[in-house]
């Protein structure tokens, strides 16, 4: 009997069993077939039902080195044993626990969390009511960022902000008298004569004088805070 020897599927010979060999020894050539078959796929517990494109495909992901994309003929299959994911799968709507067939590169990208860091590159600023810094959350390295201060974009026509990271401003601030607008105080008083001359005689007043309006106010300094909520801010530096 012609019986060749092997462990998986590429050690068959499909020229065996040749017509000469007797049917009793057809449960030689049945047992290794599905030795090799098992052997060759050991992980294979179901149904396969990938298409041959998709079982063609090198990988469901592929990558350049930086930037991965799906490779054609992917399958939400393939993609959720990429992931490592099991039903209930990751959700891509934030609520219906399933992976969608038509699923896109980019949502498999967010899912598998790689992107991250491109979108806050170095140079970016995260927020968060969440004290958790976002390097546990996707890596990178992060300094807290604008303590007690509000961000304001940069304009390269006022000198004020026509610089990244420019800082200014304060909380309160006191007038100056040449911040007050320009304004007049009415003053009730007297005219008064001097020596014999008066006004029932006919004579003139004497020369005038000048007064002081009684003094008002504190000079305390005033809140010129805007409406605000206060979140944690952190820059990325690496």
């Amino acid at each position: 009997m012609a019986l060749e020897t092997g462990t998986y599927i590429d050690s068959l010979n499909v020229s065996n069993p040749a017509a000469t060999d007797a049917l009793s020894q057809a449960d030689e050539h049945l047992r290794l077939l599905k030795a090799t078959i098992k052997a060759t796929f050991p992980n294979v517990t179901g149904a396969v039902t990938a298409t041959q494109g998709a079982l063609n495909s090198t990988s469901a992901i592929t990558t350049d080195g930086s930037t991965p994309s799906l490779a054609t003929g992917a399958t939400a299959a393939q993609l959720k044993t990429l992931i490592g994911i099991t039903d209930p799968a990751i959700t891509t709507d934030g609520s219906t626990p399933s992976l969608a067939s038509g699923i896109s590169a980019a949502e498999v990208v967010t899912l598998l969390g790689v992107s991250l860091l491109n979108v806050y590159p170095v140079g970016s600023v995260y927020s968060s009511v969440v004290a958790t810094s976002p390097a546990t959350h996707f890596g990178g390295t992060w300094a807290a960022f604008g303590a007690g201060k509000v961000l304001v974009g940069v304009d390269p026509s006022d000198t004020a902000f026509n610089a990244v990271e420019e800082t200014g401003g304060s909380k309160t601030h006191t007038l100056t008298v040449d911040e007050l607008p320009a304004h007049t105080h009415d003053v009730t008083a007297m005219e008064l004569t001097s020596g014999t001359n008066n006004r029932t005689g006919g004579g003139e007043l004497s020369a005038s004088t000048s007064i002081q309006s009684s003094s008002t106010g504190g000079g305390s300094a005033f809140n010129i805070v805007q409406p605000y909520v206060t979140v944690y801010m952190w820059k990325r530096t690496a």
